[in-house]
């Protein structure tokens, strides 16, 4: 079985669905998942802002709550949008080097499209870090703040553009990638391929 990337930035209402929804969609692979922190507004199509007009960003967020609602799937939209992921990313990686990101991953994504916290203060990620890590916010904030993850970020954000990510949502079965939390059965049959 290959193993399966995907790049997400909590940012993202359609990361978020995908979370949501992959343990559903693809749960008999035993495919190995390889989560890829990346900074969505340290891509090109998002480094000006949100790179849609206000219709097609009014009716974007008409579809996502149709899809959530068909799905099932929670979905409260934060009080300010579009949010900036870039604390919960550097909270994430340092949830991976601590073998604490399964209890990080979920929590973060939930507190920002279903409970309504304010993920852009770097204190509220730092309280879901340090839950996660059963650490104190302190710990967590300080950890968050080191050189080398902020550079970790920056140079993933930039290999996941120069490999053709321009999205989130995204994720690459070998070479092949596929964008969109619709694209759950492409990538289960990309998996299998031998």
């Amino acid at each position: 079985m290959k193993a399966i990337e995907t790049y997400f930035d909590y940012a993202s209402p359609w990361a978020y669905l995908a979370s949501e929804l992959m343990p559903r969609k693809l749960p008999s692979l035993n495919a190995t998942v390889l989560y890829r922190p990346i900074y969505l507004r340290g891509l090109e199509s998002f480094s000006k802002g949100v790179p849609y007009s206000s219709s097609k960003l009014a009716y974007l967020m008409r579809d996502l709550a149709r899809c959530a609602e068909h799905e099932g799937v929670t979905l409260t939209p934060p009080a300010t949008f579009p949010i900036d992921g870039l604390h919960a990313l550097r909270g994430a990686i340092v949830a991976q080097d601590s073998g604490a990101f399964d209890r990080y991953h979920r929590h973060a994504f939930r507190a920002a499209w279903a409970e309504g916290r304010d993920i852009n203060k770097r204190e509220v990620v730092g309280t879901i870090l340090a839950e996660a890590l059963g650490s104190s916010e302190a710990t967590a904030l300080e950890a968050m703040a080191v050189p080398t993850v902020k550079d970790r970020l920056r140079e993933a954000t930039a290999a996941a553009e120069a490999r053709g990510v321009f999205g989130v949502p995204t994720f690459f079965v070998g070479d092949e990638m596929f964008w969109g939390h619709d694209r759950f059965d492409y990538v289960a049959r990309a998996a299998r391929a031998e």
